[in-house]
C-alpha cells in the first residue's frame, strides 16, 4: 500500500517532531507516494523560501479555522491515497477521510491553553474537531496521550495504536565543548524556557535547597515559550543558576556527559525525549510525578510534585546526594526500560500500521 504523508510541520517545527517525521518517512521508503510541504510537494531549497512556505501555510489554516472568504475558492487538498498526518493542525487544509492516519502528541492545546500562544487553542480545536467527526486511524506517542485524547473525544475511532517515539542515532557522537560559567558540580535541565516547563518553579526550588551553599550550580537550557521573560530574569537574580541561552550540539553534548542529574518538572509533555537523551548520558532523573514523564522514565526516575516548590527542592537534593550504589543502580534500571524505544521495532511498528490499514 502506498501513502501520502502531510509533514507541513517541516516548514517551521525544529522539534524531536521533525526527527520523528523524517524518521518515519524515511522508514515507510517507497510507501510513500507523495509529501506535503503545506501547499508545496517539494520542500523549499532556502531559508528564505522555508519560511515563506510556512508562513503561507499558517496563514491559510487561520484563514480556515475562521470560515475566511478569502479561502473559500481555494479547494481542500485530498490525495487520492490515504494520507498520514504528522500533526493534527495539518488536517485543516486537507478533506479528512476515515482511511487516514491522524499522529497525536498530545492534546495540550484543548487541555492547558494557558502553555501556548495565543490562538494556537482555537486552531486545535478545529482540527480535533474534524478528527472527532471523521474518525480516521489514531496513533499516539504515548498511553498518557492516547488515554487523554479518548477521554475528551471518545473510543470509536478506525483504529487507536500507541507507537512510541524512538530513540535517535547518533546522539552522543561528536566532541563536547565546555559551557562558559558552568562548573563542575551542576544539575541539568533541557527544554524550551516558558512556564509549562516549570522552570521559574524549579529555580525557586533550586535557591531553597541549600545546594548552592555546596557549590552546586543548576544549568537550564532551551528555546522561549511563553512565560519565558519571568524565568529568565529570576534565573539572573538567582545565585547559582546558569542559563546559557542557545546552545551548540557539541556545547549540549558536553552539558549532558558533565551533569551530575537531570531535572525535569515539566507541567504539560507530549513525551519528553530529554529524558531519553538523559538516559543515554547515564544521567539519574528527577521528573514529575504522575506524568508521562515517568511512563517514558520507568521506575528510576526520581520524582517530584511539579507544583510544590519544597517536593522539587527535596528532590533535587536526593538526586546530588545519590550515593554512587544507588546512583549506578538507577542508570541501569533506566538504560533497561530504555530497550523499550528501541528504533527498530517502533519504526517496524509504523511498517505494519500502513500494510495493516490497506
Amino acid at each position: 500500500m502506498s501513502i501520502g504523508v502531510d509533514f507541513s510541520l517541516a516548514l517551521n517545527d525544529r522539534t524531536g517532531k521533525l526527527f520523528l517525521g523524517k524518521d518515519i518517512i524515511s522508514t515507510l521508503g517507497s510507501r510513500v507516494a507523495s509529501i506535503h510541504y503545506g501547499r508545496f510537494r517539494e520542500f523549499p531549497r532556502n531559508d528564505l523560501m522555508r519560511r515563506i512556505a510556512g508562513r503561507l501555510t499558517h496563514e491559510e489554516t487561520i484563514a480556515r479555522v475562521n470560515s475566511s472568504r478569502l479561502v473559500s475558492l481555494l479547494p481542500v487538498i485530498r490525495d487520492p491515497r490515504p494520507t498520514l498526518h504528522l500533526d493534527p493542525l495539518s488536517v485543516v487544509r486537507h478533506r479528512l477521510e476515515a482511511q487516514d492516519v491522524v499522529l497525536c502528541h498530545d492534546v495540550g492545546p484543548i487541555t492547558h491553553p494557558q502553555y501556548f500562544a495565543p490562538g494556537v487553542e482555537d486552531l486545535y480545536l478545529r482540527a480535533y474537531d474534524q478528527i472527532r467527526r471523521v474518525k480516521p486511524h489514531m496513533v499516539f506517542v504515548s498511553k498518557s496521550s492516547q488515554r487523554e485524547f479518548h477521554e475528551l473525544y471518545g473510543d470509536d475511532f478506525a483504529s487507536s495504536t500507541v507507537i512510541y517515539i524512538p530513540t535517535r542515532l547518533g546522539v552522543k557522537e561528536g566532541e563536547g565543548r565546555p559551557v562558559k560559567g558552568v562548573s563542575p558540580r551542576f544539575l541539568l535541565t533541557v527544554g524550551s524556557i516558558g512556564n509549562r516547563k516549570n522552570q521559574a518553579r524549579c529555580i525557586e526550588a533550586f535557591s531553597a535547597s541549600g545546594l548552592v551553599e555546596k557549590g552546586w550550580q543548576y544549568v537550564i537550557v532551551g528555546g522561549r515559550e511563553p512565560g519565558a521573560d519571568v524565568a529568565i530574569e529570576l534565573a539572573r537574580q538567582s545565585a547559582g543558576v546558569v542559563m546559557p541561552g542557545y546552545t551548540q550540539d557539541d556545547e549540549l553534548r558536553w552539558l549532558y556527559r558533565n551533569a551530575s542529574g537531570f531535572v525535569l518538572m515539566s507541567l504539560l509533555e507530549g513525551f519528553g525525549m530529554p529524558v531519553i537523551e538523559a538516559i543515554e548520558y547515564d544521567l539519574p532523573c528527577l521528573v514529575s510525578r504522575a506524568s508521562i514523564l515517568t511512563e517514558v522514565g520507568g521506575d528510576a526516575m526520581l520524582c517530584a510534585d511539579p507544583l510544590a516548590r519544597e517536593s522539587i527542592a527535596y528532590g533535587m537534593r536526593l538526586l546530588a546526594e545519590l550515593s554512587g550504589e544507588e546512583r549506578s543502580r538507577r542508570i541501569s534500571q533506566a538504560r533497561a526500560h530504555l530497550r523499550t524505544f528501541a528504533r527498530e521495532p517502533i519504526l517496524a511498528s509504523w511498517r505494519e500500521l500502513v500494510e495493516r490499514i490497506g
